[in-house]
């Protein structure tokens, strides 16, 4: 049994596509393909630049053609054709794939007319937390089966997320591993591999350029100890009268955007990248990664920091252009840049695109939930040095209205709901129903997709909130409920329904908020609702002893990844209902009993639960002590 397939694109990803047929054909249906022009299913790439990805797929008796209008949207397509037999890509890696058992007979009767366009055109995920090299290996693979199109890798490389991950920081029960430089490029290099293999959009860098101007690398992300040297001090932010780096870490570190030289050398060191990296679609251009460090010289104090930057952002389109380069360039609305410039505009705002970073924004509601016409407030003042980052979305959206005065190209929000809050959601399920809904309501807001800065590891217990992200921002017109129903029975079987009505629990009794540092720490009406959500999952035990001699393979393991989610449950609302409770030193003592569990189960559950990152967010921001 063989499908013969003509390949018109002759590239790299049309070949992979090819290679993936094949693959899923023969562990569906027993089948292999072949080239061959006389083709039972010819492929087909008709380019459009800046188009929303698009796919047509008409296949009759399992003969037929598939057209795209990009290489992703080819693979895609590919991955969507599979989705239609059965297939539910619930996790990264083959191995967490659910396939369906099918007869040869399926392929030979099927008969399937598929013609999609993306709902938005920027859909993808940026590298965050502790990762290993097969960690971001098998998550780039895992984003066109879910509808994805981006991926972005922070800094120069990832340098800064392998050492997380391979010295093993924060968790003393594993050994450091073999890591230095060399290790971390040639990783960076195979990973550039994967993404150009499958037409992905790459998108790089971000913060890093203010220490690139001072001669910092931006490799080593949010390294610190370091000492300014004397030559470089009329460069830096002045604060308190005073030049220098800021906590001591280049990446924090603003700079006097006044003086002229400052200016040219931060364009010179972009355009010198974007000269090399001609892979890179989108060179993100970010200012520091801290707040109210904005330099007090005089001339800086006659206007806003967001005018300084569009001017930096202007010279750099000019001289991007002189070297007749494309590259697209993304800009943040973040901290200080969150109010919008008062003089400057982008003269060229087709080179642009705007990204909008509401960090400290509630995922205890979406954005579907706003009082539009009557709910958002005046954008605050601008008082320097001095500002304090909203936790309302009503807050947040005033800056992004506000910027859309003057610049109405292409944009994006760069969300965080699976960077710092998912700790705080104890089943996961509220996050993806916020997830849901504020992709749906996106295009609303005059932005043009999403792009989630998140652990890659985040799928304790479950990778719902990711395949939500996916399939809406591909086709936001899909039901949560139907999407619900698919991903979960196929994690768990025929017991789906039990599952998700318990996580569903552990959610309503759990805060994305508390754990992010957004309320007092000592609730008592939340304590409360820990209490419960720990009661919970004691009893689900008995559920799990009863599912797991029933099920096999891909869903054994998950109700095993279930079983130990529902320990670590336990001990994390005990904890956080004695910190709600304001019960410090007994929370702080439950608090080591997680961090020894987690630690010490690392290895068997790598994959799913990211212990650097939820040990970092837990001691910066819910309130516990390493």
């Amino acid at each position: 049994m063989e499908l013969k397939v003509h390949d018109t694109i002759k590239n790299q990803t049309s070949k992979f596509a090819i290679q993936e047929l094949d693959y899923y054909l023969n562990k569906l249906l027993g089948m292999k393909v072949s080239e061959n022009t006389e083709a039972d299913l010819t492929l087909e790439v008709v380019y459009q630049a800046d188009a929303n990805d698009h796919f047509t797929l008409s296949l009759n008796k399992g003969k037929g053609k598939l057209t795209a209008n990009s290489d992703v949207a080819l693979l895609i397509g590919i991955y969507r054709l599979f989705s239609e037999l059965g297939v539910v890509y619930t996790r990264p890696g083959r191995e967490n794939e659910y396939l369906p058992e099918l007869s040869y007979q399926t392929w030979q009767n099927l008969a399937l007319e598929l013609d999609e366009t993306a709902s938005y055109k920027h859909r993808g995920v940026c590298i965050e937390g502790a990762d290993s090299f097969e960690n971001v290996r098998d998550f780039i693979a895992w984003l066109p089966k879910i509808g994805m199109n981006s991926f972005f890798i922070q800094f120069e490389n990832p340098y800064s997320f392998f050492k997380r991950w391979y010295e093993h920081e924060f968790n003393p029960y594993s050994p450091k591993e073999p890591f230095n430089n060399e290790i971390a490029q040639k990783m960076s290099d195979q990973i550039d591999q994967e993404l150009t293999l499958r037409g992905l959009v790459h998108h790089r860098v971000g913060h890093g350029w203010t220490g690139e101007v001072l001669g910092y690398s931006s490799k080593y992300g949010w390294e610190s100890g370091l000492t300014l040297p004397p030559e470089k001090k009329p460069y830096v932010a002045q604060l308190n009268g005073k030049r220098e780096l800021f906590e001591t870490a280049p990446i924090l570190t603003s700079l006097d955007f006044a003086n002229p030289e400052v200016g040219e050398i931060m364009v010179e060191k972009i355009v010198d990248y974007a000269k090399k990296r001609p892979d890179v679609d989108y060179l993100h251009v970010w200012l520091s990664d801290a707040r109210n460090n904005i330099c007090e010289c005089e001339k800086c104090q006659q206007e806003l920091v967001a005018d300084q930057y569009i001017r930096i952002l202007n010279l750099l389109d000019e001289r991007l252009s002189a070297e007749g380069l494309s590259t697209k360039i993304c800009f943040l609305l973040y901290h200080e840049l969150l109010f919008a410039p008062q003089k400057e505009k982008l003269k060229d705002p087709k080179r642009f695109t705007l990204m909008f970073a509401p960090i400290t924004r509630t995922f205890e509601m979406s954005y579907a939930d706003v009082d539009y016409e009557h709910g958002i407030p005046a954008p605050k003042p601008y008082v320097r040095n001095q500002i304090t980052l909203p936790n309302s979305l009503e807050e947040n959206l005033a800056y992004l209205f506000e910027w859309q005065k003057s610049f109405t190209g292409d944009s994006f929000v760069y969300d965080y709901p699976l960077g710092r809050a998912h700790y705080g959601d104890l089943g996961y399920m509220k996050i993806s129903r916020v997830i849901y809904r504020d992709i749906k309501y996106l295009s609303k807001l005059h932005l043009n997709g999403y792009i989630s800065c998140q652990e890659l590891r985040a799928g304790f217990p479950h990778n719902f909130p990711n395949y939500v992200m996916g399939q809406m921002l591909w086709n936001k017109e899909q039901t949560y409920e139907v999407l619900k129903e698919r991903y979960f029975k196929a994690l768990y079987g025929e017991k789906w329904a039990n599952v998700v009505a318990y996580l569903e629990k552990l959610s309503s009794y759990s805060s994305c908020d508390h754990f992010n540092a957004i309320g007092d720490r000592a609730d008592h009406e939340l304590a409360a609702r820990y209490a419960v959500a720990a009661n919970l999952a004691e009893e689900f035990v008995s559920v799990i002893e009863e599912a797991l001699p029933q099920v096999v393979g891909m869903q054994n393991q998950n109700w095993r990844k279930l079983a130990y989610h529902r320990e670590y449950v336990v001990k994390l609302a005990d904890a956080l209902h004695l910190l709600a409770n304001g019960q410090t030193r007994a929370a702080q003592n439950k608090w080591r009993d997680v961090l020894n569990f987690i630690r010490n189960n690392e290895q068997a559950f790598q994959a799913e639960l990211d212990v650097y990152r939820v040990i970092e967010v837990a001691k910066n921001y819910a309130g516990f002590k390493l």
